[in-house]
């Protein structure tokens, strides 16, 4: 009888390569380092791709930033965003400070590498983080990094205060000057050019605005206001105002540490005498009203406006609005004052003092103080010692639901006579209104009108603007009151409400148009 033997199948079995990657880092910027980072990526380059069990990964490098943090090393994160992406299987590196000196970064960035079955050799120390006894060594020796690199940053901040204590600078870099201290004019000007203004009472958003547009890197108020009351421009200096009392932090310096004043240090942009001025302006305008902490101009109601509920001042919020201060700073209902509209302020004036218009030098004159009650009385004090009392009606979101809603509607133009047409805006509703008569699409009427030049009040004229035009009533005359703007409770129609700028025919067109294809979507659904 035949014997049958079974014969298996043999395959040769691939052995998988491992993948391994490399990581590289430099702190500080310099020639030497440089090549010492060059030396180490040709170095694992070359080790990788010479084992054959290995499959190169590549080598991340971070160039002249601290291993104090991970945060701001981009590769070293990229590499931890590849591993998760399971891209890697092995990452070598120099040493624990070259991986990271703070403990705690380390331990969370080799615990999370060792659940996803990563090994990171370290191989200065010998150490393998997948090993047994890995994750005692990483712990002892990264206390022993980090607190190297605190030894260092103590060591840096002493030779730092031994400078600033022999009156040399030390990381001052100001708007005007080179790393040298040399003036640079271009920037100079703009300097002379703030001072200037400011004592010319010019506004520091004008200003702001001029350096804008001479193409200054700066053109805040804050930064207006820091060089108004940096002494760095009469040529002196004044050392050591900020310091680190940690590692990674950096404070103002409020009596702390010691400071040095270094008189005559360098070239002056602007004069002593000019200097001072400015110096003093800025304290009158302070002190006039300590609470607004004002050092541009002091507006006519400042320090004159007191709130009842508090007894802070009220300031200027907006050029059209002031509040209270208390209520201002605490961002919180600590204060239960109304803010106090400008134009309703100026307007109880007039009215009061028999004014046409209103006058700043009368009332300065005049009124020595307004109280605000968040009832609306405002008490208004005269130098002579008379009191008068007027009442001002702040706007009342309550009360809103009983006033018209006059809403912007694109192409009309609200007035005192009610609304009128925009005949420009008006043109391209007609235009809308007529493409889609003539079964044009959403899409296509959005896209004709955007290359036709034409906006909305928000900018773009999307289909949404063009949806909102082709179902409103308004546009055929007809405005409809929501039952909290009717007066009697109810939704209310009214007819004939302003001029149309399409038909009541060519709307009803529109509408039946729109309900046939609402059916149709609807039956495709």
């Amino acid at each position: 009888m035949a014997k049958i033997r079974k014969i298996e199948p043999i395959v040769p079995t691939i052995k998988k390569l491992k993948r391994v990657a490399a990581y590289a880092r430099v702190s500080m910027e310099s020639d030497r380092l440089n090549h010492s980072l060059s030396q180490q990526v040709s170095y694992y380059s070359e080790l990788i791709q010479n084992n054959p069990n290995w499959e190169y990964a590549g080598v991340y490098t971070d160039a002249f930033i601290s291993g104090t943090s991970t945060k701001n090393r981009e590769a070293f994160m990229r590499m931890i965003d590849d591993c998760e992406k399971g891209m890697i299987d092995i990452i070598l590196t120099k040493s624990i400070s070259r991986f990271a000196r703070n403990t705690v970064d380390l331990l969370q960035t080799v615990r999370r590498l060792k659940e996803l079955g990563i090994e990171v050799r370290f191989e200065k120390e010998n150490i393998s983080s997948l090993s047994a006894d890995g994750e005692l060594m990483l712990t002892l020796l990264a206390c022993f990094a980090e607190q190297e690199s605190v030894s260092q940053s103590d060591n840096i901040k002493w030779s730092i205060r031994k400078k600033i204590e022999k009156g040399e600078s030390w990381g001052i870099y100001a708007f005007g000057y080179d790393r040298d201290f040399n003036v640079i004019e271009s920037e100079a000007a703009a300097v002379k050019k703030i001072y200037d203004d400011y004592l010319a009472d010019v506004p520091m958003a004008r200003t702001a605005k001029w350096l804008k547009d001479n193409g200054y890197r700066c053109t805040t108020k804050q930064f207006i206001k820091g060089v108004l009351c940096n002494n760095i421009y009469m040529g002196d200096l004044l050392l050591q105002k900020y310091f680190s009392p940690k590692l990674r932090q950096f404070k103002k310096n409020n009596g702390e540490l010691p400071k040095y004043y270094v008189a005559e240090h360098h070239d002056a942009i602007i004069s002593r005498d000019v200097y001072d001025a400015v110096q003093s302006k800025m304290k009158k305008s302070l002190e006039f009203n300590k609470e607004a902490h004002r050092i541009s101009g002091v507006l006519c109601f400042s320090a004159k406006m007191t709130c009842a509920c508090c007894g802070s001042h009220y300031v200027s919020y907006t050029r059209k609005m002031w509040v209270c201060y208390k209520k201002l700073r605490s961002k919180k209902a600590d204060c239960k004052s109304k803010n106090v509209s400008e134009k309703k302020l100026k307007a109880i004036i007039c009215e009061m003092l028999g004014l046409d218009s209103f006058d700043e030098n009368t009332f300065t004159n005049k009124i020595s103080n307004i109280l605000v009650h968040p009832s609306g009385d405002m008490i208004f004090t005269f130098y002579s010692g008379r009191k008068e009392t007027r009442h001002i009606e702040f706007y009342d979101s309550e009360k809103r639901k009983y006033l018209d809603p006059h809403t912007k509607i694109y192409g009309y133009t609200y007035t005192d006579d009610g609304y009128i047409i925009n005949e420009e805006e008006a043109k391209a509703v007609r235009m809308v209104c007529e493409d889609y008569l003539n079964n044009m699409s959403i899409s296509d009427i959005s896209r004709k009108m955007e290359s036709l030049g034409y906006k909305s009040k928000r900018g773009k004229f999307s289909r949404k603007i063009v949806l909102y035009i082709l179902s409103n009533p308004f546009y055929k005359g007809t405005r409809i009151y929501p039952a909290a703007y009717s007066g009697t409770g109810k939704e209310e129609v009214v007819e004939n409400d302003h001029p149309a700028i399409i038909s009541a025919e060519e709307y009803e067109k529109i509408r039946e148009r729109r309900e046939i294809y609402k059916e149709r979507k609807w039956k495709r659904k």
